[in-house]
């Protein structure tokens, strides 16, 4: 279970015995904006939601300032308050404006959702006016993170900002560390206190005023939970945190991730693209690598074109070349700049290392208007996945999002693509074939023709039996942020009831029928009617849990959108004959043919 999850389980475990639980389940946002001058300079949250549930989901949203108090705004107009509870029926797509009459004002957001959690986008808009000069999109966080790496720069007219949350009950302690660029050794460090449910959004240069090089620096930033003020020592139940880059009046988001011990050999960003005409619209990608490997890693950077053919690009003013060896020193940044010549080409980028290592990966889209700066949005590497979801609303010559998907595999791959309407009802499907290697970057416009010339609002899943990688932008006007992609689909099962029919006691087991619905009727099929899931069994804080796969006979579900099953299961590690009147809680998710998980229920048992 995920920390963050498990904290808030723990706040609402107070079950009446016998009593069906939905488990909340969290989702946070680390920076939010609202607020300031509406004739200037002013920001406008806005929250994007679909329910990609096969039953409704109720969202609890919650807004916290800086200090920890609640945070009033206004929801689509109306407030101001520091809460608002959403109801999603399965399927439906909604956007909620955020703002606030006053100064601006940072913050963060929690939601909580019940019974399942839905697919969650925040845009954060910087604006004069009405003018929109920049816009970011936050990267959801499920988990809380004890520990981060990320690249951070500095420069006239650019700068990094660090938001940093904290959603525990207690205060918590960050010990953030500035690695210096030319050695790898510490430079200089600080100590982060956040109260309960406070915020924190710092300049790199307001983090580290003391450091002689700071407002002109490139270097690898750490951020470490630790235990108490001292940070002599670990601990703490994680933090959330983004990052931000500045440049000029450009905002871009910069994602973070928990710190790994290592990661994948091969790592992918879906989209790369640079080049174009001098006097017009024109690209660079922007390459920032950082590892804590003690001996740094080299690598191989390939990137190919949309028909997997390599593809050329100018590195730091190179010669061209497709296949790029680049290192990357530890506790350091390497910072590549791919240009090209008066011609606009895009592809995608495979990261190749010589084994299973730390690499933290992101890349920045520039695009400028001739010299000018136009806009930026940053991602980080994508994971291969076989499915995907995203919110996609556009207005008729105003807004768009385009979708890029790149094809690691050594065969064509097919992708099947289903454009859902604000309801949740399906509009329209497309399936796309992407060559070995290759890529393809396109508008939800030019995927679904009909599309264009109207306003829509709703979602695109993606699936395929092969591996993919893809990345979402939007663009409103020549401005483009970053969208996240859920990694399941639309209609993931739900459970809406649980019944526990039978108990034994030696050894432990527990059997159970489960009420469930699949709009999508692919919980069982007809070439596979198992359906696995995994339980767990709570014995308390003394002793623990435990937990496993299940496995259960879909047969009667074949086809159906709705049903029971029934299963039984045994806690794999619960050794011995449980004592009589022990007093337990039972949880279960599902998972359907296509790898979409259920919403996760309880109910206490006793033995």
């Amino acid at each position: 279970m995920k920390k963050l999850g498990l904290l808030i389980l723990l706040l609402s475990s107070d079950f009446a015995f016998g009593q069906v639980t939905y488990v909340p389940v969290p989702v946070a946002f680390p920076q939010i904006a609202v607020g300031g001058d509406p004739a200037a300079q002013n920001y406008i949250t806005l929250l994007q939601l679909v329910n990609n549930n096969s039953s409704f989901t109720t969202g609890h949203i919650q807004l916290f300032s800086d200090s920890g108090s609640p945070l009033p705004v206004l929801f689509d107009g109306q407030g101001p308050q520091s809460t608002m509870d959403v109801k999603l029926d399965s399927g439906q797509s909604e956007q909620i404006q955020i703002t606030l009459n006053g100064a601006i004002t940072a913050g963060w957001m929690l939601i909580t959702y019940t019974p399942s959690d839905a697919l969650t986008t925040v845009i954060l808009q910087f604006r004069s006016g009405t003018t929109l000069l920049s816009e970011i999109g936050v990267a959801p966080a499920f988990d809380t993170m004890t520990a981060t790496d990320l690249a951070a720069e500095t420069d006239v007219g650019l700068n990094t900002g660090i938001a940093l949350a904290n959603p525990d009950t207690i205060n918590a302690y960050m010990f953030v560390r500035l690695w210096d660029p030319n050695t790898g050794a510490s430079l200089a460090t600080t100590t982060v206190t956040l109260p309960p449910n406070g915020h924190t959004a710092k300049f790199l240069t307001d983090l580290f005023p003391n450091v002689l090089s700071i407002k002109q620096i490139r270097a690898e930033v750490s951020i470490d939970q630790c235990s108490s003020s001292t940070c002599t020592s670990s601990g703490g139940n994680g933090f959330l945190g983004t990052a931000v880059r500045l440049d000029g009046d450009q905002f871009t988001a910069i994602p973070v991730a928990d710190r790994p011990p290592d990661g994948d050999q091969v790592r992918i960003l879906p989209q790369v693209a640079f080049g174009g005409p001098s006097d017009g619209l024109n690209m660079t990608t922007v390459l920032y690598l950082t590892t804590n490997a003690s001996s740094g890693i080299s690598l191989t950077a390939d990137i190919f074109d949309d028909n997997g053919n390599p593809l050329s690009a100018s590195a730091d003013g190179a010669a061209p070349a497709s296949s790029i060896r680049l290192t990357v020193l530890s506790d350091r940044v390497t910072r590549v700049v791919l240009s090209g010549d008066q011609t606009l080409r895009s592809g995608w980028i495979r990261l190749t290392l010589p084994g299973m290592l730390h690499l933290i990966a992101n890349a920045v889209f520039q695009t400028f208007s001739g010299p000018n700066l136009a806009s930026e949005a940053s991602v980080l590497e994508s994971p291969q996945v076989t499915r995907g979801l995203i919110y996609v609303k556009g207005q008729a010559g105003l807004s768009n999002v385009g979708i890029a998907f790149a094809n690691p595999q050594p065969v064509d791959s097919a992708i099947n693509l289903t454009l859902f309407n604000k309801t949740g009802f399906v509009a329209a499907k497309q399936q796309v074939t992407i060559p070995a290697n290759g890529h393809l970057a396109r508008f939800v416009t030019e995927l679904f023709p009909q599309l264009a010339g109207t306003d829509f609002d709703g979602a695109v899943s993606l699936s395929s039996a092969a591996s993919f990688s893809a990345l979402a932008l939007r663009l409103t006007g020549n401005k483009l942020a970053t969208l996240p992609i859920a990694p399941n689909g639309m209609y993931r099962p739900a459970i809406t009831g649980l019944r526990v029919s039978g108990i034994q006691r030696s050894p432990a087991q527990i059997s159970f029928q489960i009420d469930v619905i699949d709009y999508d009727s692919d919980l069982a099929t007809s070439s596979s009617t198992s359906v696995s899931g995994t339980a767990y069994i709570d014995f308390g804080g003394s002793v623990g849990y435990d937990y496993g796969p299940v496995a259960i006979d879909g047969t009667n579900l074949v086809g159906k959108v709705s049903g029971t099953l029934s299963g039984t299961f045994q806690p794999p590690d619960v050794t011995g004959a449980v004592p009589s009147g022990t007093s337990a809680v039972f949880y279960i998710f599902v998972v359907d043919s296509t790898g979409n998980e259920s919403n996760f229920v309880s109910l206490p048992v006793k033995f």
